[in-house]
């Protein structure tokens, strides 16, 4: 666990895990529109929908790829160098070590195969098709709540964030959100 300036000075890595919250949540509420988009809205509407979703699939993939950066303060990788120079107690600093080793080993396929062919060296020898994702519930969510374990354990808190809607409305509590994702293409009902 970070002291309070180890955790001033990694700050970023807390802000990486909110991005990762708060838009997974929004990219699964787009998704899980579509049903409803496909029967009260314009073609064009639709195609603009998937750009989106495909630039926020982009950005969760750089958002869990980040974390595995060599030597940025927003990384596993740089706080768990830290952690191995301050924390006296082995049994944790090999806890936190197997689950960074966990973590490489999971975003494997997701780094290589998305991010370094798709999205950092544009690698692809054929038309990517608009419509075509990851499979979130397989890929995405499972590393996105690894990441939020390995983050709280570091931090010694759970990192969440919540955004007021407005007087009348609830607070989104995106991390309570990001529990529970679940891709359900006629969940949303609604704009």
């Amino acid at each position: 666990m970070l002291t309070k300036e180890q955790k001033e000075k990694f700050s970023a890595l807390r802000v990486e895990i909110i991005d990762i919250n708060i838009l997974a949540h929004s990219f699964i509420r787009k998704i899980n529109r579509f049903s409803f988009l496909f029967k009260n809205t314009t073609r064009h509407h639709i195609f603009e929908e998937f750009v989106a979703l495909r630039y926020m699939e982009n950005g969760l993939i750089l958002h869990l790829t980040n974390l595995d950066d060599d030597s940025s303060n927003f990384s596993f990788r740089s706080v768990i160098k830290e952690l191995n120079k301050t924390i006296k107690d082995q049994k944790q600093r090999d806890s936190f070590n197997n689950k960074l080793k966990e973590y490489r080993r999971d975003l494997g396929n997701l780094k290589n195969n998305h991010r370094n062919y798709r999205i950092a060296h544009l690698n692809y020898s054929e038309d990517l098709n608009l419509d075509e994702f990851l499979n979130f519930d397989k890929e995405l969510f499972p590393l996105i709540k690894f990441a939020n374990l390995i983050g709280d354990s570091i931090m010694g808190e759970k990192i969440s964030y919540g955004f007021n809607l407005g007087k009348y409305e609830s607070k989104l509590d995106f991390r309570k959100l990001t529990e529970n994702l679940k891709v359900d293409f006629n969940k949303e009902k609604g704009f």
